[in-house]
């Protein structure tokens, strides 16, 4: 059977001649097809190639098609079979859709319908491949965040990839740093989308080209336009456009954004073509763009926020901190060569009481300064450069009492997490273990692990 074309294979088991004949003619412009008179043959065919379909008569010279449907069963082997018979009784045509047959045709056939329920099967199969290959593919991408596991983080990292595979329009939200674009590079991955992740920074790009880099233009649409170009929308085609800071959108280039995606066309600049806007849209803002005081429009603002991931501030998930000190020190190590193989809890500690007003990219640079410069295998309090230097030096004051292993650092800030919790809950455990994310029995063990 050739699988050279891009045509699905079509395998025609029939021992009567002429009608296996026919039904090749009929089918043969849309699939590629061969044929066998016999279980022997059609084993034989099997044993080089599966094709993508059979057409299986049950009654052949050697044997019953449905032997041919067991044994492809019993190998995991599963084309889209439809059995055909000039006998039909009930009790065959269960046995054929028990063995794995997905419909039972009796001769003389419907050719037009023969065609249109093997058209819908084999795409029904291609779609069912594409979702199983995208499943496959969803567990192998590896989240851009590491969390301890509560919180706002583990929401997000839970309901990401449940929306990456829709055509919703997703909307983040967070302070500069946070990590918005990280998200949306991974919802793109996730997606399964065949096109690329195009990102335009709205508050950098100048506002009197952006509508010209957003659509593109055609040759001779304005004064030095000597050659045709494509725009974001049009490099975004079966990918992701992310706009980033949309909320810098001028109220003119707002209004003609809300026009794409409410019709789902646009025109280059200085066309007439229409053209079809094929994309997957996903913003990003600092602002409550729902505050009226942004002059942001309403109308967009409900169009943009499907499903809305607000990016929680560094100091509000200060458990993760440890987490991603470890991750960064190991990325700045591959990235400069070094081999820093740890943390002393001092500046461990620094780190869990600075503010981090950068948020998570603060904290990335911080750490990569500390590991180009550390003369040491360690990172030591020295070594950090974060904040005002006044406010620096009051930090290392604080934590000059601390000495010792990242996993000391550790251990001092879990005893100040579960004191916090229990102080809130005015000693209530259970009330507690929720805050900390943890179990009744965990914290009892953590109690008498830490003598608290």
């Amino acid at each position: 059977m050739n699988k050279g074309t891009n045509k699905p294979t079509v395998l025609i088991v029939d021992d009567e001649r002429n009608f296996a004949e026919s039904l090749k003619l009929a089918i043969e412009d849309a699939y590629e097809v061969s044929d066998a008179d016999s279980l022997r043959q059609a084993r034989e065919i099997l044993k080089e190639n599966i094709p993508d379909a059979i057409l299986l008569d049950v009654r052949l010279p050697d044997g019953e098609g449905i032997e041919l449907l067991r044994e492809l069963k019993e190998s995991g082997r599963r084309p889209v079979v439809i059995v055909m018979t000039a006998h039909a009784t009930v009790e065959s045509a269960v046995q054929a859709l028990k063995e794995g047959s997905v419909d039972y045709f009796t001769k003389p056939l419907d050719i037009d319908k023969l065609k249109r329920e093997l058209s819908l099967y084999l795409e029904n199969r291609t779609l069912h491949k594409r979702v199983n290959d995208l499943d496959l593919k969803i567990k192998k991408i590896v989240p851009p965040f590491v969390t301890a596991g509560r919180g706002p983080m583990k929401e997000i990292l839970e309901r990401a990839p449940m929306v990456a595979p829709l055509a919703i329009p997703i909307l983040l939200q967070g302070e500069t740093g946070t990590g918005k674009e990280k998200l949306a590079q991974w919802i793109h991955q996730l997606s399964g989308l065949m096109g690329e992740l195009v990102t335009i920074s709205c508050a950098t790009m100048p506002k009197d080209i952006f509508e010209s880099e957003l659509f593109g233009y055609v040759k001779g649409a304005f004064s030095g336009a000597a050659a045709s170009k494509e725009g974001f929308i049009e490099k975004a085609e079966g990918g992701t456009l992310l706009l980033d800071e949309i909320g810098e959108l001028s109220d003119e280039t707002q209004a003609k954004l809300l026009r794409v995606l409410e019709s789902g066309v646009y025109f280059k600049l200085g066309d007439t073509h229409e053209r079809k806007a094929r994309f997957r849209l996903i913003t990003a803002t600092n602002r409550d763009l729902s505050n009226p005081a942004h002059r942001f429009r309403r109308d967009l603002y409900y169009r943009i926020n499907g499903m809305i991931f607000e990016l929680p501030r560094l100091q509000d998930r200060r458990e993760d901190i440890p987490l991603l000190t470890v991750a960064f020190l190991k990325e700045a190590n591959f990235a400069y060569s070094k081999d820093v193989k740890d943390i002393s809890a001092q500046a461990m500690t620094i780190l869990d009481r600075y503010d981090w007003p950068g948020n998570i990219r603060e904290l990335k640079w911080c750490i990569h300064r500390a590991v180009a410069t550390a003369r040491k295998d360690i990172i030591d309090s020295a070594d950090l450069i974060l904040g005002p230097l006044s406010q620096q030096k009051e930090e290392e004051r604080a934590a000059e009492a601390i000495s010792g292993s990242l996993h000391e650092a550790i251990e001092e800030i879990e005893k100040r997490y579960i004191k916090r919790a229990l102080a809130e809950t005015t000693g209530n455990k259970t009330e507690a273990a929720n805050i900390l994310g943890i179990s009744v029995r965990q914290l009892h063990y953590k109690l008498k692990q830490y003598s608290l």
